[in-house]
């Protein structure tokens, strides 16, 4: 495999019966995924999209979002995959920076899109879904109606962008991080030797693919594989995935740890046969000691892998679940074939029990560059280095534990504080459901640390108690002077908590 069109065309050959991806009742084998996948890529060609140009998509998660990644690949076209989430400003702002030939988009966006671009766009072509479709609009179906079904006679070089992936765009608009197949291709290979993929493994695809973790880690991590997976559409609902998990008997997961709390703590758990699932990826944060225990007893067989990364670096950590024994509150090593760097503020490495800002290796799993960005591509990447903003302290041993991002350190009093210590201590709180942690300006401190907390079901703390919880497991000038418990975080349409309305909130009262 070299590239992104591979994923279909090997596969194709190693196990055409075999399903490749399955939603509900309907199926796709590595056989029909290859010739459609194929007469989408001739298709495209014939309406003038060339290497170099960018296929958008707008879905939600379905058989054919693999259809349209590996149609768009196979024509050496650069995909730009939407989040669904979006309002029609945010979907004009993305338009029109990456500029698309075509949009792939359900009719259910059709409104959205027509907002946002009031003037006209790119060619839009439908997915089939429940809703109607406008009277004569190009399908997928449509378009590759009659097309063959063999591969387009063209090479597509490995070192050339396959993808533009939109960052949320919380400091700021968003930016098109620029990635190419190579680049992919050694995270695909680097998590696989991880986390003991295997190729008879099960997926559980919950993580709306528009991300890069249900992209690359999800759906094209399966296809490197030849693994099967198994689509859930629509909102996180427990009883819905413990379901799943049971009856397609699920081996893999995606979930991060709040998720992992939900299913674990959920009533109804006991009542599922859980016993097919032996992996779990998370995301960059540890899983408190109470939410490990109890996941552990609804997931007996399962290895927890912890990974870190981002958009613009590609993986760079990972903990293994044959460290969590000593190192669980940790975020990890260095991943396999990855490069990573902990620095102070002059490019230095720092010293064990030191913070420093994480960087990563460019040349290894890292972007080729913001997309039509040069001022921001050169604050980033400095020297074949990609600064990602993180804060992190230097482990023994080799370990790393992220502490916070850099833009969110609180100083108060003269001192750094690092929100995600805070933050780490509230959620252990056996009644915290997801916590933030963040810093009020201040006069007299410069500023106040403040926290918003929202519960479990059925469980009661108010401010007092969790201060209290937290004296004598970090330092005194660390505990929020401040902490409201709300019913819920704010959080953008990439699902990230925004702090900068939680800020604004406080500050006023």
């Amino acid at each position: 495999m070299r590239v992104i069109g591979d994923l279909s065309r090997l596969n194709a050959i190693r196990y055409p019966k075999k399903i490749a991806l399955r939603l509900g009742d309907q199926t796709l084998t590595y056989e029909q995924l290859d010739a459609r996948s194929n007469q989408l890529a001739h298709a495209l060609i014939a309406r003038g999209v060339a290497s170099g140009d960018r296929v958008a998509l707008l879905a939600y998660n379905r058989l054919d979002y693999a259809i349209v990644t590996q149609g768009a690949a196979k024509c050496g076209a650069i995909l730009t995959p939407m989040n669904f989430r979006l309002a029609p400003q945010e979907i004009a702002t993305i338009l029109r920076d990456c500029e698309p030939k075509v949009l792939f988009i359900e009719p259910g966006f059709a409104a959205a899109v027509a907002e946002a671009m009031p003037d006209g766009g790119p060619e839009i072509v439908f997915l089939p879904d429940p809703d109607p479709l406008p009277s004569g609009a190009p399908t997928l179906a449509s378009i590759c109606e009659g097309q063959p079904e063999s591969a387009p006679p063209l090479e597509v070089a490995q070192e050339s962008p396959c993808v533009i992936m939109y960052t949320s765009g919380t400091t700021g608009s968003p930016k098109g991080v620029l990635v190419s197949h190579e680049t992919y291709f050694r995270m695909y290979l680097a998590t696989a030797v991880e986390a003991s993929l295997r190729h008879d493994d099960v997926y559980l695809m919950a993580v709306p693919m528009f991300h890069a973790a249900g992209l690359n880690m999800m759906l094209h991590q399966a296809l490197f594989m030849g693994a099967s997976g198994v689509i859930h559409r629509g909102p996180f609902q427990p009883d819905v995935i413990l379901r799943m998990i049971q009856d397609h008997r699920i081996t893999f997961a995606i979930l991060v740890p709040t998720t992992v709390g939900i299913l674990a703590f959920h009533p109804n758990a006991g009542a599922y046969n859980l016993s097919s699932l032996d992996k779990i990826f998370y995301g960059s944060m540890p899983i408190t000691p109470r939410i490990l225990d109890q996941a552990l007893k609804v997931f007996p067989n399962v290895a927890f892998t912890q990974l870190y990364g981002s958009t613009e670096s590609g993986m760079l950590g990972v903990l293994r679940w044959a460290d969590h024994g000593r190192w669980s509150q940790t975020t990890g090593r260095q991943a396999l074939l990855s490069e990573m760097r902990i620095v102070d503020d002059d490019g230095r490495v720092v010293s064990v029990g030191d913070v420093g800002e994480v960087i990563g290796a460019q040349r290894t799993m890292g972007m080729i560059g913001y997309w039509r960005n040069d001022k921001a591509t050169a604050e980033t990447v400095r020297d074949g280095w990609i600064y990602t903003g993180d804060l992190a302290r230097v482990e023994p041993e080799g370990f790393f534990t992220l502490v916070d991002r850099r833009k969110d350190l609180i100083i108060s009093g003269g001192e750094n504080i690092y929100p995600k210590e805070v933050e780490n201590v509230l959620a252990a709180h056996p009644a915290v459901r997801e916590v933030a942690v963040f810093g009020v300006s201040d006069e007299f401190y410069g500023d106040t640390v403040c926290a918003a907390v929202a519960l479990f079901s059925g469980q009661t703390a108010d401010a007092d108690q969790l201060m209290g919880f937290c004296r004598g497991k970090i330092a005194g000038y660390k505990i929020p002077r401040r902490i409201e418990v709300l019913s819920a975080l704010p959080r953008n349409a990439s699902d990230k908590v925004q702090k900068g309305i939680l800020k604004a909130q406080f500050s006023k009262t």
